[in-house]
């Protein structure tokens, strides 16, 4: 698999694919951040169109099939994101098309072409999950520091439990990697220790984090694509009403129909396409992260 999914020399039209990811996912974060997290249908639907026609107009039988394979890889594992309320659907057509656009980097824009063995879009997700844990970080550090200094936080032994697990399964990594014949970059083991510590935080705060972000919805104000904090809804009304995390317009419809005055949505949830636009732009340019901290 490996093989089948490694660089090959050349893309064909790449330069073309490259300005449609960049402007198409550019456009979709500006929507995302200026436009209340709303991606028009049309942009979405384009992206689409724009993968499947720049496959057709520089057509190689390997690399279009590789295309698809890796495109619908994507779409498919988004989809499923999607329906628990992980992922918007603009985030799903993005991705997808992007994968399907560049299947592989041939060589980055500004340094050494990179014998990496798997596809661009997994590339893309180092750079553009460190950005995002950043802006978590920056975002829910001083509201977790509020609420533990005014006693609000507390923490249960499964929580503590979880923590001291994955604390042990760093350490036993860097002990994995220390038997290695060759050292390990400082670069690539601070970055390891970077995604541990996240982790780790955003297991013990997992609660504080989702509660911070659910609205009580007045039934008017219910749009689709919401994600409803279900957690928070009474079972028998999930099970009556037939309620999913993402709202569609005959969950919508049954909602106004019942008793319920008000609801909980997910309305602080964080945008993700600026930072897969980051992600992306990263990789075009320098490559791989990995490999570069190698």
């Amino acid at each position: 698999m490996l093989e089948f999914l490694a660089p090959t020399l050349t893309l064909p039209g790449f330069e073309f694919r490259a300005f449609f990811a960049v402007a198409l996912t550019a456009a979709a974060a500006y929507y995302d951040v200026f436009n209340k997290k709303w991606v028009p249908d049309w942009l979405a639907y384009s992206c689409v169109a724009a993968a499947l026609a720049l496959n057709i107009i520089f057509f190689t039988p390997a690399i279009f099939l590789q295309a698809i394979l890796i495109g619908g890889i994507i779409f498919v594992v988004t989809f499923l994101l999607y329906k628990t309320g992980q992922l918007g659907g603009a985030d799903m057509f993005v991705m997808s098309s992007v994968a399907a656009l560049i299947p592989f980097l041939p060589a980055p824009l500004l340094t050494a072409p990179q014998n990496v063995p798997y596809p661009f879009i997994l590339s893309v997700m180092v750079p553009c999950g460190i950005a995002f844990i950043l802006h978590m970080f920056i975002r829910f550090i001083p509201y977790i520091s509020k609420r533990i200094s005014s006693g609000k936080v507390h923490f249960t032994l499964v929580q503590i439990l979880q923590a001291a697990f994955l604390l042990v399964m760093f350490f036993a990594f860097i002990l994995l990697l220390s038997s290695l014949p060759f050292p390990m970059p400082s670069s690539y083991l601070a970055v390891i220790a970077f995604l541990f510590l996240a982790l780790i935080f955003f297991t013990i705060f997992k609660s504080e984090i989702k509660d911070s972000m659910i609205s009580e919805l007045p039934l008017s104000k219910l749009c689709e694509e919401d994600v409803l904090a279900l957690e928070h809804i009474d079972k028998r009304a999930i099970k009556s009403l037939s309620l999913s995390p993402v709202l569609d317009s005959a969950m919508i419809a049954r909602i106004r129909k019942s008793k319920l005055k008000h609801i909980p949505v997910y309305t602080g949830m964080p945008f993700f396409l600026p930072y897969f636009l980051i992600g992306v732009v990263f990789t075009l340019l320098f490559g791989d992260l990995l490999y570069l901290l190698f």
